[in-house]
């Protein structure tokens, strides 16, 4: 089972590493988008989570159940405590992360470890008394977040080619512009060739326009980018072969 490359909206930043010269940013997922998927590609009913202490470590597995061998495959992965916040939340995040760490496991995700480094010029002043530095604004990138981001895959293998970042304020602050990335809109033509695959595969318009709204949040083909595009194409193309081989 290969699941789909993350949406740019499923996709978080935080700061990484903070140097005289600026920052690094980050890209991970959050718990809710790992349980979405799964609810999405297995349903709820057909996956499963359990936590375990190993050598004094939190460990989370994920099963899915496997309908040929009629038996449950795990994947597992430890966590690690967050930060003191003072609610004693330390192992809720403990547990958090090893949930999210299983789910990198079984593919959900891995092409952000594909992002590569992300470094932002800003202005930073040393923390007293030590080598380290912090944001002299310590909000600059609060709410950034991935406005697109685009894929090279392969059978095995999905590698981030496109990526842009934009401050909360919605200007572009990072991106990385890889011969895939086309900011443009999916044209008439486009689309006819989407329903026509589409049907071939043997779906009808109305599934075209249903996954565009639960798959992507679009309400018609028009609105996707080209890569939510040539990720439908890919999808049926896929169909349309195995029909092929029945």
């Amino acid at each position: 089972m290969k699941f789909r490359g993350l949406r740019a909206d499923e996709i978080e930043v935080r700061v990484g590493s903070i140097t005289r010269n600026g920052a690094s940013l980050l890209l991970y997922k959050d718990a809710r988008c790992d349980m979405n998927i799964l609810d999405e590609v297995f349903g709820p009913m057909w996956w499963q989570r359990r936590h375990e202490v190993i050598n004094g470590n939190l460990y989370c597995g994920i099963g899915i159940y496997n309908n040929d061998i009629k038996d449950w495959v795990w994947k597992w992965d430890c966590g690690i405590e967050s930060r003191a916040d003072g609610e004693g939340n330390e192992k809720k995040g403990e547990a958090s992360d090893s949930f999210k760490r299983a789910a990198f496991n079984i593919g959900i995700g891995r092409e952000l470890y594909t992002a590569g480094f992300i470094f932002i010029k800003c202005e930073t002043e040393p923390i007293q008394n030590s080598n380290r530095y912090k944001l002299k604004n310590s909000y600059e990138f609060s709410g950034a977040y991935v406005s697109h981001i685009e894929y090279k895959e392969n059978e095995y293998k999905r590698e981030i080619t496109g990526l842009i970042i934009k401050n909360s304020k919605g200007e572009q602050i990072f991106a990385k512009k890889g011969e895939k990335v086309d900011n443009g809109e999916v044209t008439e033509e486009e689309i006819l060739k989407l329903f026509a695959l589409a049907e071939q595969a043997g779906y009808p318009k109305d599934t075209v326009f249903k996954q565009c709204e639960s798959k992507y949040k679009k309400e018609t083909p028009d609105k996707l980018t080209k890569a939510e595009y040539k990720q439908l194409m890919t999808g049926y193309t896929k169909l349309v072969k195995m029909n092929e081989k029945k």
